[in-house]
């Protein structure tokens, strides 16, 4: 199913019809942050092909055998105008592969991000919204957004693409993918795709407006397997099995199993904010960066406006404890922080709008 500008107009509209009642979110006690500002550093991506710095690094998977991230990024703000404006061209961007030791570098302002595919090997361009890495297979999977012009307009279609870790050739064909795709867990095995409305155009602004839930996971070939969610967002498979699911606009980490009816939640995890992307930390925590006011991202990510808050939290899956890893209210040092990670007693994280990753150290 393809979705144009008209289409997504509306959803925006919704949106923000929403994020204005609820209004700016106020500043919550949350306790103190693991990483402190002043122990971050923005290191900038910088495109190895075309030496331009990377905007949108909005989601990231960790190869620890190769010691890279595989960094999903384009500049969403600028593909969603040029479509909306039936530009010549919509701008893409890529999946590619960063080196840890060049970001753990302390003396670092850069690193050198080589692309993994071109926008000339999948038809319709290249703008990943999310990747996932099987190690055992060396394969990545991405949720793709291409677009193509038809009768002077442009349409936007998801779709799972496959690649080797090292640009080798495609794996198979790729794959429909649900039209409000959101996030990819792919393991051996088992794909599982993330949807944030059950509609897409007017009939997602419904659900945004009701905050109904209807969004969650699909299996192979669509099956659903899931459905109770408020806007589904990252997924990631837990050190003990679970699948854990972001709910952005419930606030919480979903926890679930298999079962006769597909997945089942057997646990709720509540966020001080709408978690994003959702990574599995070396202890077996479940990292989030979390959204702390909706209003503040919607204009940040929407229309431009302002930086967005970043909170990265990491949650203990048996447990339920949370604790905060890093907090900016104010956007300036890391704006709208989508996907983070913890390594090697280091925190990673990436932005949908922002440039380059943050990079922070614990202090001693």
């Amino acid at each position: 199913m393809r979705t144009g500008p008209k289409a997504r107009f509306k959803r925006a509209m919704a949106a923000f019809i929403l994020a204005a009642l609820a209004g700016a979110c106020a500043r919550e006690e949350i306790g103190p942050a693991k990483y402190s500002a002043e122990t971050c550093r923005r290191v900038a991506l910088v495109d190895q092909a075309t030496g331009v710095a990377l905007r949108g690094a909005e989601d990231f998977a960790v190869d620890t055998l190769r010691r890279r991230l595989y960094v999903a990024a384009y500049d969403r703000r600028a593909a969603e105008r040029a479509a909306s404006k039936k530009a010549m061209k919509v701008p893409q961007g890529g999946v590619y592969a960063v080196s840890l030791d060049a970001l753990f570098d302390p003396s670092a302002e850069k690193a050198e991000a080589r692309p993994i595919v071109s926008g000339d090997d999948i038809a319709g361009g290249v703008r990943p919204q999310a990747v996932s890495y099987n190690e055992r297979s060396g394969e990545i999977a991405f949720i793709n957004r291409a677009y193509q012009k038809i009768n002077g307009g442009w349409l936007m279609t998801p779709r799972i693409e496959r690649v080797g870790a090292n640009g080798e050739a495609f794996i198979g064909a790729d794959e429909p993918a649900p039209c409000s795709a959101n996030s990819i867990l792919d393991e051996d095995g088992l794909t599982l795709v993330s949807f944030d409305h059950a509609e897409c155009g007017f009939g997602a602004g419904f659900e945004d407006a009701f905050r109904l839930k209807r969004s969650g996971v699909v299996g192979a070939g669509g099956n659903i397997l899931f459905a109770k969610a408020v806007y589904a967002n990252g997924l990631a498979r837990t050190l003990g099995g679970d699948v854990a699911l972001a709910a952005t606009r419930e606030n919480a980490i979903i926890l679930m199993r298999k079962s006769p009816e597909g997945l089942t939640e057997t646990a709720r995890i509540a966020l001080p904010g709408g978690p994003d992307n959702l990574k599995i930390a070396e202890d077996g925590g479940v990292i989030a960066a979390v959204h702390p006011s909706m209003f503040r991202i919607f204009l940040n990510r929407r229309l431009g406006v302002g930086e967005a808050p970043s909170r990265i939290v990491k949650a203990d899956p048996e447990r339920g404890d949370v604790s905060i890893l890093f907090d900016d209210d104010s956007g300036k040092s890391f704006s709208a922080a989508t996907a983070a990670v913890e390594l090697e007693g280091r925190l990673i994280a990436g932005s949908v709008t922002d440039m380059g990753l943050l990079v922070c150290k614990a202090g001693a």
